[in-house]
């Protein structure tokens, strides 16, 4: 038995070593199932490969690779609950009827989304330009509220300080008037001695402290006319702001939704929408209708057999103890 079979019998569940005293109904059964499988791996390896790129902005190919290999990995397993079920299991047949309709759903939108990119694009732009207009005008308005705080606090201190230059221009100067106590020894008529305190009374002109408050006023005005510049800026710009934000945040729901209008208004779009998800779920129903269509090989009858030896066993080792 060569790599390639073996590399067939993991993909699909069979145990090699039973196979080998197989006949070649089996091995075609083998080839059939893997040949589904396999359709199967590659289509949704893409998908998972490019939605990892695209929506879940992975940017290193091994991390894409990696989900990739991950969509592959629950594809195999999924195709095995058919596979290896032994005899006929109407349960799980219907199962994955709607498990390949579901995954049909998923694959069509997904690989609809990457082959219609452009025109996608197209019917987003109108979407935005909703989008933008409505959190513009929200960002705008909190911009103003900033811009008329901003200005209340420049026109408040504009007039503290007209209102103290007026007051400098009257009185540049004021007088300090600084007392200092000493206290100085005195002699009693007795002998004693005791202190007697004396004050000396100094007098300045010192710099108006108003000067001060007026530099610091203008100080804070300043700061807050350079950050009236940046709103200002911002508020000119903001829906080339929000555009960009939205353009460069584009997300998995925002282009379904794109999508969704696309296959609305095209009616080319949705015919190729409906062709590609017939063709998934026809490929992923392939398993299926190859399990219940074809008639058993030696290889599920073999499995059967040592099923039905193992239960005969059991039930005779059971009689037995009682």
């Amino acid at each position: 038995m060569n790599w390639w079979t073996r590399v067939k019998c993991f993909l699909i569940g069979w145990n090699p070593e039973i196979l080998k005293n197989c006949s070649e109904a089996s091995y075609k059964a083998l080839k059939k199932y893997s040949s589904s499988i396999l359709i199967l791996l590659f289509i949704w390896g893409a998908t998972g490969y490019t939605f990892a790129q695209r929506y879940l902005s992975i940017q290193s190919w091994w991390g894409c690779a990696i989900t990739a290999l991950i969509f592959i990995v629950i594809v195999i397993q999924i195709e095995r609950q058919v596979i290896l079920t032994v005899g006929k299991n109407t349960g799980i047949v219907v199962f994955r009827i709607i498990l390949a309709v579901l995954m049909a759903v998923i694959g069509s939108t997904i690989l609809d989304q990457i082959i219609f990119k452009n025109d996608v694009e197209k019917v987003l732009v109108d979407l935005r330009t909703d989008k933008v207009n409505e959190i513009a005008a929200k960002r705008q308005k909190t911009i103003q509220l900033e811009i008329d705080k901003l200005n209340g606090i420049i026109d408040s201190l504009e007039t503290i300080n007209s209102r103290l230059n007026d007051e400098v221009a009257k009185k540049p100067t004021i007088q300090v008037t600084n007392v200092k106590t000493e206290k100085i020894p005195v002699r009693n008529n007795d002998g004693s001695k005791s202190f007697d305190t004396k004050s000396t009374v100094e007098t300045q002109h010192v710099a108006n402290t108003r000067i001060e408050q007026i530099k610091t006023n203008y100080e804070t005005i300043s700061k807050c006319r350079n950050r009236l510049e940046i709103l200002y800026d911002q508020k000119i710009n903001i829906e080339q702001t929000v555009r960009k934000e939205l353009e460069e945040n584009s997300g998995f729901l925002e282009e379904l939704k794109a999508m969704i209008v696309l296959i609305k208004s095209e009616s080319l779009a949705g015919a190729f929408y409906f062709l590609l998800f017939s063709f998934i779920i026809a490929l992923e129903l392939l398993v299926v209708v190859s399990k219940i269509g074809d008639k058993k090989c030696d290889y599920d009858m073999i499995i059967e057999y040592q099923l039905n030896v193992k239960s005969d066993s059991l039930k005779d080792m059971v009689k037995n103890n009682k």
